[in-house]
């Protein structure tokens, strides 16, 4: 389990500078459009797509799984901890097995979603990109996360063997 681990978090960390490289460049493009237009009349066209497309990459590519692979995401379990350690473990496995298949559930309407885009040929206003691109951006996003929850659920699951008091201060 640590070797998928270790390879889920390289992946995970790898793709995650897709999204440090889109934030820098929506920066960027933001920055250029104001100066352009405190400077003269010219403005960047479909600068407003252009960073509305690259938050949902730096969101849905490089934001979800990542936080979940370093488990930054906000977990309410003062109950949970309270808990015997192996019906700590025991409750986490089910929580998070359910958030995997909702997840997956949203992971295979956004693969739909896609097809919906590219039979119907819907596409930006100004720049005239398809919407299925962003669509499919966003199915990748959701895979990744379904993935690193059902690695999660499975960890919670091997370490009830294992399981240990929370240490409190």
């Amino acid at each position: 389990m640590e070797k998928v681990r270790k390879i889920a978090d390289t992946v995970t960390h790898k793709i995650s500078l897709i999204g440090v490289i889109g934030l820098l460049v929506q920066m960027l493009l933001t920055t250029i459009d104001i100066i352009l237009k405190l400077v003269s009349t010219a403005r960047i066209p479909g600068s407003s797509e252009l960073v509305e497309f690259i938050m949902v990459v730096v969101m849905f590519i490089a934001g979800f799984a990542m936080t979940q692979m370093d488990e930054g995401h906000v977990r309410v379990d003062m109950f949970v901890n309270k808990f015997k350690p192996k019906a700590r473990c025991v409750t986490n496995g089910i929580i998070e097995a359910i958030v995997t298949v909702f997840s997956g559930i949203l992971s295979v309407k956004a693969i739909q979603m896609v097809g919906t885009y590219i039979s119907n040929g819907s596409h930006t206003s100004v720049l005239v990109i398809p919407y299925w691109v962003i669509e499919l951006l966003i199915a990748i996003g959701f895979i990744l996360l379904t993935l690193t929850f059902l690695l999660r659920t499975i960890e919670f699951f091997i370490e009830i063997k294992d399981a240990k008091p929370i240490e409190t201060l």
